[in-house]
């Protein structure tokens, strides 16, 4: 066995030396990125040479061993004029997701708060085709890539989510695709202390220049470090000029193909299953993960109904779950939140380091708050619970 795990490694280092031709796609465009302000990774620098043949290094700690997506449509890159990480996308003209994406990125649009999209920030012709388009947004991760620490971590994603959705259906925009891999969240610049590398977020290099991976990357909380949650891609999605215009529509879309309302080929509301699609990922990436969230459950089960006409629009979820949110303790929400996996959990130890410093800040267990929502604040400290919860901290 350690010998066909030798070979297996040999062969998956041979595969990292050599480009894909996806890859190659990318190195021919670097000289008009760079003409344009973006700077890619090493490993798409042209007369590029894998790192570890030199430096002594495995490839799987090596930076430049780290691939793009399969398919090669996004890459990572930098954007030169203010450091900005952003991601490139290659989209399809023939589509809808771009008129869509730009409707969404306007100016008064992207001034509403409730605008949970993700921003597009440039869009270029391609130098060599016009059948797609180079789509530039801000670099995000996988909203539950990582763990959250509370039900009040989870509440207010949720909350923002389903904001989005509002936001999105307020706009005669049915996304038809609502599944975790178009759920994402900007991290920021604090809640990953030494940054991630990425595309990989489970690894990071000790500084830019670094050859080294290294993991996991150190990580506070969302609740000391608030993130920003974003719904991408609309590839799939429709929007119609008004209420009045919105029709039913027939077909499966999106990554979630057993929604009832599929079944037998009937038209539906495509309003209606992006509702479902939003609770069926829920459920699964959610309620199925950790213990402890049975407030939930009544919302959870509304939105999911298998009959459409018995779901709540995204507007009525949105009021649903405020309400339960609004009846939570504050001891609640701050709770220490068990995963059902040993392998997606929280240590009992950086819980309560963490724990310790939220109430040091005095800071709401929901943070930012949700406007609008008045919940339980907690109580100012006095100097001598500040001294023993400092004291605490140093042994925690």
């Amino acid at each position: 066995m350690p010998e066909a795990s030798n070979e297996e490694d040999m062969a998956r280092a041979a595969r990292m030396e050599k480009l894909t031709p996806r890859e190659e796609r990318w190195v021919r465009y670097q000289p008009w990125l760079k003409s344009l302000g973006y700077d890619l990774r090493r490993r798409y620098q042209p007369g590029w040479g894998p790192s570890w043949l030199k430096s002594g290094l495995e490839p799987k700690k090596s930076e430049d061993a780290i691939r793009p997506d399969p398919y090669g449509t996004v890459l990572d890159a930098t954007r030169r004029r203010d450091n900005l990480k952003v991601v490139m996308k290659l989209v399809p003209t023939r589509k809808k997701e771009i008129p869509v994406w730009q409707y969404l990125s306007s100016p008064t649009l992207r001034s509403d708060p409730r605008n949970h999209t993700v921003p597009l920030l440039a869009l270029h012709p391609l130098p060599d085709t016009d059948e797609e388009a180079l789509a530039i947004m801000p670099l995000l991760i996988y909203f539950d890539l990582f763990p959250f620490e509370t039900p009040g971590e989870v509440l207010l994603c949720l909350f923002t989510l389903t904001e989005g959705l509002v936001f999105l259906h307020e706009h005669n925009v049915a996304h038809l695709d609502l599944c975790s891999a178009n759920t994402m969240m900007d991290p920021g610049h604090s809640l990953f202390p030494r940054g991630f590398h990425p595309a990989r977020p489970s690894v990071y290099t000790p500084s830019p220049k670094s050859l080294k991976l290294e993991g996991p990357p150190p990580m506070t909380s969302r609740t000391l470090s608030p993130v920003q949650y974003y719904i991408i891609d609309f590839g799939e999605s429709i929007r119609y000029k008004s209420v009045a215009d919105r029709r039913l529509i027939s077909g499966s879309v999106g990554h979630c193909l057993d929604i009832p309302d599929f079944a037998n080929g009937k038209f539906y509301d495509p309003f209606k299953l992006d509702v479902r699609a939003f609770g069926d990922m829920i459920k699964k990436e959610i309620l199925e993960i950790y213990h402890g969230l049975d407030p939930l459950t009544p919302w959870i089960e509304a939105i999911r109904a298998d009959q459409p006409d018995k779901r709540p629009t995204a507007v009525e979820a949105l009021e649903m779950l405020k309400s339960i949110i609004g009846e939570q303790k504050s001891d609640y929400l701050g709770s220490h939140l068990q995963a059902k996996g040993a392998l997606f959990r929280t240590s009992s130890k950086t819980y309560r380091r963490h724990r310790l410093k939220t109430v040091l800040l005095e800071r709401p267990p929901i943070y930012p708050p949700i406007l609008g929502l008045d919940l339980e604040s907690p109580k100012p400290l006095t100097f001598i619970s500040r001294t023993m919860s400092r004291l605490s901290l140093l042994f925690a």
